[in-house]
């Protein structure tokens, strides 16, 4: 609901600004010249672009505001960026820069003003004209503290429980202050007493209970009655409603639909991988040279990966081991001192140079710049059995690199709850991935991903 209002708002920000700038740079001069006036179009038309780039108008709740505004902030600049690009191609570039200075501050700050106006808009719609909807909740061996955090942080202030029924409890208690009760009847009493006119049935689609009883007790009442369904997340996977294929689904765990953005992510993967080869190409040639002399053997090594929905496929490096050093049949982490790592190779690892090889890989199809690093079959064999959803790291293509590395889940993973942490930072990264995410892992990789304590 709030979308339309947060483009049309960003619309009056961006043109108000554009206006008050023109008037300040070139003051009552109406003798624009054309490049000015399309530059200007472009202008209003531009940010719009960057915006659905950047995912600027997600669902409102999915976003903290802080977030939401660094966001709208980085795409108006980076909109702002290729203007200036433009205008400087065109004579009389310098006192347009001007006008787009002005414009970027100016707009910049419209642009936040209104991001928190839009903000405030459901509070102030509540609070003088709609008052939270009082509820009552029926929580079959579930009523706690936690589930109450859930439903506030799904529904916001739209709704207010009043009461909750979970007939495991052996009496009536507390919870944050809401009175919880355990007797059907005591349910129905408050309902009627109180005057509420919702019912929430939080119900698990594989423990299901009857709700048969309220729908005969308020049959003859304005009562609503509304199934959640509600899984467990104590794993990494979010449950999530959707539509697939125009009907709508409850998604437990789903592979990520393969939409525009996929596309995008296959084109930008090949480009990028073109041209990190292209500009690496002398470093290629110097290590090559490097891992020939430090050792016999080849100067690529090449090892089966599973890829996207467990798909075989050989991924290659820069050999950083002598040759033979592996046991057959058997994959070993590289610890702290390995033997088996030749000098070159110590450099390499630290430095995740020997990686870089990927970029074919990426050019190939198997992989892409940004996902869950994929791990040695052998090891994925291991892993499965001890982690939840772990397998559910290759719903997409691996990666070069990805969320987890840039969090310090790199290089070995001795523990089992280092490997969990990666495993549930793939998962997020998998439900959760955008443009505007792949840019960061990015950037942040080449600060600070190529170098870490756990590669060894």
């Amino acid at each position: 609901m709030l979308t339309p209002i947060s483009k049309a708002t960003d619309f009056v920000c961006i043109t108000s600004a554009a206006y008050v700038s023109q008037k300040i740079v070139f003051h009552d001069q109406i003798d624009l010249s054309h490049v000015d006036a399309l530059l200007g179009l472009l202008g209003l038309a531009l940010p719009f672009i960057t915006f659905r780039s950047a995912r600027v108008y997600q669902p409102f709740r999915n976003d903290s505001a802080i977030s939401r505004a660094v966001r709208t902030l980085v795409a108006w600049l980076a909109a702002q960026l290729i203007l200036a690009i433009l205008s400087n191609l065109y004579p009389g570039a310098a006192l347009r820069n001007i006008w787009l200075l002005w414009w970027t501050v100016i707009a910049a700050c419209a642009l936040i003003i209104g991001r928190c106006m839009i903000k405030a808009l459901p509070t102030v719609f509540r609070s003088w004209w709609f008052s939270p909807s009082r509820i009552a909740i029926v929580a079959p061996s579930g009523a706690n503290a936690k589930l109450l955090e859930r439903i506030t942080f799904q529904t916001g202030d739209a709704f207010a429980a009043e009461l909750i029924f979970d007939p495991s409890l052996p009496h009536d208690t507390m919870i944050d202050r809401i009175p919880v009760v355990y007797e059907l009847q005591s349910l129905i009493n408050a309902v009627r007493t109180e005057k509420l006119r919702e019912i929430w049935v939080l119900n698990s689609p594989f423990q299901p209970i009857s709700i048969e009883p309220l729908l005969h007790e308020f049959e003859h009442e304005y009562v609503n009655i509304r199934v959640l369904p509600l899984l467990d997340e104590c794993g990494p996977i979010r449950s999530y409603f959707g539509d697939y294929r125009g009907i709508r689904l409850l998604n437990v765990k789903v592979t990520p639909e393969r939409g525009w953005g996929t596309v995008a992510k296959e084109i930008f993967d090949r480009i990028f991988a073109l041209c990190a080869l292209s500009c690496l190409s002398p470093l290629f040639v110097a290590i090559a040279f490097a891992v020939k002399l430090s050792s016999p053997g080849p100067v690529l090594f090449r090892q089966y990966r599973k890829g996207m929905n467990g798909t075989i496929f050989s991924i290659y490096k820069f050999r950083t081991m002598y040759q033979g050093a592996d046991i057959p049949g058997a994959i070993v982490q590289a610890q702290k001192g390995d033997a088996r790592v030749t000098r070159i190779g110590r450099f390499l690892r630290s430095t995740s140079l020997d990686e870089l090889p990927q970029f074919l890989n990426v050019l190939e199809g198997d992989m892409s710049v940004v996902g869950p690093r994929p791990h040695a079959v052998e090891h994925d064999e291991y892993y499965k059995n001890l982690i939840q959803d772990y397998m559910f790291r290759y719903r997409t293509k691996p990666g070069i690199t990805g969320l987890a590395q840039i969090n310090g889940f790199r290089g070995e993973t001795a523990q089992l709850e280092k490997m969990e942490g990666r495993v549930k930072l793939d998962a997020y990264y998998i439900q959760n991935r955008t443009f505007w995410m792949d840019m960061q892992i990015i950037a942040l990789t080449m600060i600070k991903g190529f170098s870490g304590k756990g590669a060894y």
